[in-house]
């Protein structure tokens, strides 16, 4: 049984955003390909704020070993 993936929040984000200066770049990366993403751009919803990410070309996935 996996673990339930936990909720963000606007409320989560703002925190942990804070600790961070307004310079500091921000990258986001699946673990699981090895692999960059970009920010495209957000949408927001009546209850919902979706930010859409796209693979960064300069980043090649990498195969996941077999088991």
């Amino acid at each position: 049984m996996t673990e339930p993936v936990p909720i963000l929040t606007v409320g989560d984000l703002k925190s942990e955003l804070s600790r961070w200066s307004d310079e500091t770049p921000v990258t986001f990366r699946s673990p699981l390909k090895e692999q960059e993403f970009k920010f495209y751009r957000y949408r927001p919803g009546e209850n919902l704020l979706v930010l859409e990410i796209n693979e960064s070309p300069e980043t090649a996935p990498v195969a996941l070993p077999s088991s």
